[in-house]
């Protein structure tokens, strides 16, 4: 295979010739904006400015470059020269000298265009016209109206382009246009290997690889196929065979894969390449985990079981749903993937909910979900809308989209679900979609016939669930606490409080969410000081959840004191958001065998906003993410406070017994312990137990409770490590708490790593370390420190600052900071 890159430097042009310039491909119209200039010094996302975008994308746009054709690139034995575009966005009409070589109308599908009689040796032009999505999902609308999200524009489910390009409660409205994954001239000489496919039979001792592979020959010939295998320790075989062969590989001894927190995640590798008469054609390398996996489904006394069921053993289900990771789909690359999924491994996902309303991610994505052993649960791109289904050019369509992404990723080892859409079926019943059956039946035709046939037909191993939230589907109480996955939103959107979580039973939550302001270094980037205000029309704008600003507020109320400055209520929002989520994690841990998922909404932005994100739109942290490092560990010890009383769970999230000793205290304010007791305590391998219940009520009376906090922990008798918690008995508001005189030291351990030692001489409540310029990543962070105690965190990243500055500018405060001074 001979390739051209089509990389590079292109020209644009709107049709009416407003907008012009070049830009780099992979790219797109409005990345070529921003860098113009055409929304400021600031950028597309400072202030209101993200508000020209839909006008400016109202209108049909051209690419345009020269490539030259080398001699000999057209000529070979049987050759055909292919046009192959990996991401084109989205309704585009492709030139090759003039002659129309193609079309696309779909952004989640690769392309590949026969061009082998457009080209010549020399000079060739490629242009491709981009037609305007807003213009066609307005005609189509007006044409057949189709239910859908009113934070988007209307009609956005009339086309296969992102969904939230058009805007989302999370998200702006920026339909952008362009060539946004690569794209390349390919040549071959008689054949292409298309597909492999490798499919896995597990035995006690072995594990025995079936390949197989898809050809597309228009030249008869002597073909081979070069396989190689490579183990994870790099050991390498090399077999050769007939194409079209059937190949099998027995993996004696195997090395298995393991979600994160359970076992390793070795990968092997498989590359089939096809030879003609000796000579490359092309290869596909393919690197897989040696796992079995399913989703398990079994009645029970409370109805029945969801449950992720990885070789032999069902997983507690931990992590967050993601979203797309940059409004600018080229911004992203594997670099930045992987510094996300690293932060969640960190934070002890072992499972991450790629969201239907935006792209498939890249390869990379999958990938290194399998590095760091991230259960994918895959939506497919469908969410929150009626589809036209009726329309065949449009199920034509949606066919080949799922074909191609399924083949595409059917081989990873961290793919465990392949999900129809997202809260469809739930629409249906609880929502007012449209009632004709013209709409049901429509959607019975797309997500319970036509997507499991073409699992069946593409990865039949792989499982397959209709909606989410669903029971099963049928529009069967389709949201409902005792079968299958469950989307809850009366915290936040209901306003019930955090407590309410604990009276639901849920078999897996796929979506729960909980919403805060980004840092004060983000906010920052698109406002300016007068904007500092939470009802601020830049404020609102970065906040597309309707009266969102004002629900952060009205929380805050009911569990915090009113902070004394706009910095203060930034800070106490990220407190109540993790808050929130501790409440429903760690009640659904406490009930593991019932509930088997918790995954919150949402791990990441795709802008700088107000949002659900544990991970802001820069890679920062927010205080949830590190309560999710805590909330998510395998090993945890976890409290339910009731009026005066408190019940110690440990949950043991591994594949090993856990021992150990649970101690308590009831401590004041201000470290005058009134009453403290231990315990041995045990809990089998993948298990939670209830380890002691105690009533303070004595202790408490008369408003005593205001001036105390139980302070609890579980020492592990083996590692020794130390897991604790405190919690209060009354709202953190109600609390008297002290001036704690916080106090830190720095300075590298015997390892090299900078630990930060921070002292308190009272009770000191969600300890927040930070920088004001710059940024560090904490081992540890929010975390409460009893009055006396010395916390030692370490910094794990460090950007924007030198670690020589780090001492100087560090800045260390307490929840009692945000009323008092």
């Amino acid at each position: 295979m001979n390739i051209i890159d089509l990389h590079g430097t292109w020209d644009f042009h709107s049709a009416d010739n407003i907008y012009k310039g070049s830009l780099p491909v992979p790219g797109t119209v409005f990345q070529a904006l921003e860098k113009q200039g055409v929304f400021g010094k600031g950028g597309i996302f400072h202030r209101e400015e993200n508000r020209k975008c839909p006008d400016i994308a109202h209108r049909d746009f051209i690419f345009e470059r020269s490539v030259t054709i080398p001699a000999g690139f057209l000529t070979g034995n049987n050759r055909r020269v292919f046009l192959e575009c990996d991401g084109l966005d989205t309704l585009a009409t492709i030139f090759v000298n003039g002659k129309k070589a193609g079309y696309a109308d779909n952004m989640h599908v690769g392309w590949r265009f026969d061009v082998t009689t457009f080209l010549k040796t020399g000079d060739n032009k490629l242009r491709i016209v981009f037609d305007d999505t807003v213009e066609f999902i307005t005609e189509r609308q007006k044409k057949r109206e189709l239910w859908g999200v009113n934070d988007a524009l209307k009609g956005y489910a009339h086309i296969r382009k992102s969904h939230c390009s058009y805007g989302w409660d999370w998200g702006p409205q920026i339909p952008d246009v362009g060539i946004w994954r690569n794209i390349r001239l390919a040549a071959y000489d008689g054949a292409r290997l298309d597909e492999v496919h490798v499919t896995q039979k597990h035995t006690r001792t072995a594990v025995t690889l079936t390949i197989d592979t898809k050809m597309d020959i228009w030249a008869q010939d002597d073909y081979k196929l070069k396989l190689t295998f490579i183990t994870p320790d790099g050991e390498r075989s090399t077999t050769y065979h007939s194409a079209g062969d059937t190949i099998t590989i027995e993996v004696k001894d195997p090395e298995i894969w393991w979600p994160n927190g359970y076992g390793d995640q070795p990968l092997y590798t498989v590359t089939a390449e096809l030879l003609r008469n000796e000579e490359s054609i092309n290869e596909i390398s393919q690197r897989i985990g040696l796992r079995t996996m399913t989703v398990r489904r079994k009645k029970d006394k409370w109805g029945e079981s969801f449950e992720f069921h990885v070789n032999g053993v069902s997983i507690f289900a931990m992590g967050g749903d993601y979203i797309p990771e940059d409004v600018f789909l080229t911004r992203v690359t594997r670099e930045r993937t992987e510094r996300l999924v690293r932060d969640c491994a960190k934070a002890n996902y072992n499972c991450i909910r790629v969201w239907g309303g935006g792209i498939y991610p890249s390869d990379d994505f999958y990938d290194l979900c399998d590095e760091y052993g991230l259960v994918i649960w895959q939506d497919l791109m469908f969410a929150c809308a009626t589809y036209d289904v009726s329309n065949k050019a449009f199920y034509d369509s949606i066919a080949l989209e799922a074909r191609y992404n399924l083949t595409r990723i059917r081989h990873h080892a961290s793919l465990g679900l392949v999900c129809g859409n997202n809260e469809m079926e739930w629409g249906f019943v609880a929502w007012g979609f449209p009632k004709p059956p013209v709409s049901k039946t429509e959607y019975l035709k797309q997500y319970q016939m036509l997507f499991p046939s073409i699992i069946e037909e593409v990865c039949p191993y792989v499982f397959y669930w209709p909606a989410s939230p669903s029971s099963g589907g049928d529009f069967d109480d389709p949201n409902g606490e005792n079968k299958g996955d469950a989307h809850y939103w009366e915290v936040w959107h209901g306003n019930k409080p955090f407590s309410d979580y604990r009276n639901k039973y849920f078999r897996f939550m796929s979506e729960f969410g909980f919403e805060s302001f980004p840092s004060m270094k983000t906010i920052k980037t698109f406002a300016l000081p007068e904007d500092m205000n939470i009802f601020s029309p830049v404020m609102e704008d970065h906040q597309r959840c309707g009266s969102g600003n004002g629900k952060i507020l009205n929380y805050v109320a009911q569990y915090f004191r009113y902070p004394k400055d706009f910095d203060s209520l930034v800070y106490v929002s990220q407190l109540s958001q993790a808050e929130a989520m501790r409440f429903g994690v760690e009640h659904w841990r406490r009930n593991r065998g019932r509930c088997m998922g918790a995954v919150y909404w949402q791990l990441n932005d795709n802008w700088p906003v107000a949002s659900w994100a544990s991970i802001d739109y820069f890679g920062r942290w927010k205080a949830l993410h590190y309560a999710a490092k805590r909330f998510y560990c395998p090993t945890l010890i976890s409290c339910e406070e009731k009026g005066h009383t408190a019940t110690l769970t440990l949950s043991n999230e591994s594949r090993d017994k856990l021992t150990g000793t649970v101690a308590w205290k009831l401590v004041t304010m201000n470290g005058k312990t009134i009453r403290a007791g231990k315990k041995a305590a045990s809990a089998n391998a993948l298990s939670s137990k209830e380890i002691v219940k105690l009533d303070f009520s004595k202790e408490l009376a008369g408003n005593r409770d205001r001036d105390t906090i139980l302070a609890y922990s579980f020492t592990d008798a083996e590692s020794k490590d130390v897991f604790d918690g405190t919690v209060a008995f009354v709202p953190y508001k109600t609390l008297t708490l002290p001036e704690p005189s916080l106090s830190f030291t720095m300075k590298k351990d015997e390892t090299g790593r900078i630990a930060i030692d921070v002292r308190a001489k009272a009770f000191a409540k969600f300890v927040e370390i930070d920088v004001p310029a710059g940024d560090i990543q904490l081992s540890d962070n929010y975390f409460d420190l009893a009055p006396g105690a010395v916390k030692r965190v370490y910094i794990e990243e460090i950007s924007g600052i030198t670690a020589a500055a780090l001492a100087k500018k560090i800045s260390v405060r307490s929840l009692v900071d945000t009323f008092n001074g």
